[in-house]
């Protein structure tokens, strides 16, 4: 016995359409029959349902409507479609010409199915979102197709390219690579704290930093300490240090030396659960030696050597943001996280320069010196509300921020 292969959705919606645009129901013609109406056998079933509804105005008390005639737009539809035999008009009314353009779109909806074959699960693209690309997820009765993911995106298939069918040639790694775009372009609200579980080491039992946290910053800065291992030391023992950094009413998270991959290790990662959703927040920290900017205002090495860094992460965290969601625990990190270089002493001389200012709307690096955490730090230790501006702006900027372009911000700058 042969095994009987299943019909593709599209070729059965596309079916539909074609017999629904070519001629009446059979329960048209059941009812038409009922009633007395002898209905063509030609005309599509949105076209015999006027026929009916004008049959039986008298007993439903309803008119048609207003009256019209065939446009020219009607005309050049059913050209396109190549009809050799073009709508005439039986009540002269302005609803028939909608069941006649609603018949002749089903043909076009089917012919498009047909064309183009739309499976459940193929990549596809559509100019109505070019440079986008997404996975069906169904396909209406009326031939809407319908895709995963947010924001929501549906399409007609006549405007729709295939990108990869399902299971075939480098389908798996398109579908990734939107299923990574798609996770980043999420706002995450709500969070069930169950998931953070695997980061709970990493709770800071109270996120105002202690007193004698603030004194070690001071003793470390005012000593002079040329090394950088020994201020991350310094945030590792004391991670409240950095909890002004992000608004995290609900639970502060300070995390060291995350490995993101084989290659990228930031030296802090931060989280804030507050009302608004998890704040995330990626440090790199550089030695107080070293200035944030050159003697002609431009960029010091360091600065921008922090700057790569913190890129090489947000390029990662594109491509493998399921992974650090299920595999890492870092729920809700995305490559719109906000980051921070923390670099130097406060150079209260030094005017800002037009090379730190912003030169794109979607990346946000914060530049700050280690007497901006201080600051921060003491500001925080004396009031349980005490965030910093850095943290109660990337919190409200947070849901609709992203890393389409490159650049510095100037507001948070140190």
């Amino acid at each position: 016995m042969s095994e009987q292969v299943e019909t593709p959705r599209w070729e059965q919606v596309a079916l539909s359409l074609e017999l629904a645009a070519a001629r009446p129901s059979e329960a048209q013609q059941a009812t038409a029959k009922a009633i007395g109406l002898v209905l063509p056998d030609d005309v599509p079933e949105s076209v015999a349902a006027v026929l009916l509804k004008k049959h039986l105005a008298g007993v439903l008390l309803e008119r048609l409507g207003r009256e019209s005639e065939i446009p020219d737009t009607l005309v050049e539809l059913e050209e396109g479609l190549g009809i050799s035999k073009p709508a005439v008009l039986m009540t002269d009314s302005a609803v028939e010409v909608s069941a006649w353009f609603a018949a002749r779109y089903m043909l076009m909806t089917a012919r498009g199915l047909r064309d183009v074959q739309p499976g459940i699960g193929d990549v596809v693209t559509s100019q109505a979102w070019p440079g986008e690309r997404r996975v069906i997820s169904s396909i209406g009765d009326g031939g809407r197709v319908y895709m995963r993911g947010h924001p929501s995106r549906k399409a007609w298939p006549n405007h729709l390219k295939i990108i990869a069918r399902l299971g075939q040639g480098e389908w798996a790694e398109e579908a990734a690579t939107i299923e990574a775009a798609l996770r980043n372009g999420a706002s995450y609200k709500l969070m069930n704290l169950d998931r953070l579980d695997a980061l709970q080491e990493y709770k800071l039992l109270s996120h105002m930093p202690s007193p004698e946290a603030v004194r070690a910053l001071e003793e470390l800065l005012e000593s002079g300490e040329r090394l950088e291992e020994l201020f991350q030391s310094l945030l590792t023992q004391h991670p409240s240090l950095l909890a002004a950094t992000v608004v995290g009413a609900s639970g502060t998270y300070v995390i060291p030396k995350q490995r993101l991959g084989a290659e990228h290790v930031p030296d802090f990662l931060v989280l804030g659960i507050n009302s608004l959703g998890p704040q995330w927040l990626l440090v790199e920290i550089e030695a107080a030696r070293h200035s944030i900017v050159n003697g002609d205002g431009t960029l010091s090495g360091q600065t921008r050597h922090a700057i790569k860094q913190i890129r090489d992460w947000g390029e990662w965290i594109t491509t493998n943001v399921a992974y650090a969601h299920s595999e890492l625990g870092l729920h809700g990190l995305t490559n719109r996280a906000p980051s921070l270089v923390i670099i130097g002493r406060d150079e209260p001389t030094m005017e800002r320069q037009p090379s730190r200012s912003r030169s794109g709307e979607g990346e946000r690096i914060a530049i700050h010196s280690w007497d901006w955490v201080l600051r921060s730090a003491r500001n925080l230790s004396a009031t349980a509300i005490g965030f910093s501006e850095l943290a109660r702006h990337n919190a409200k900027a947070g849901t609709t921020s992203n890393r389409d372009a490159a650049g510095i911000t100037d507001e948070d700058t140190w």
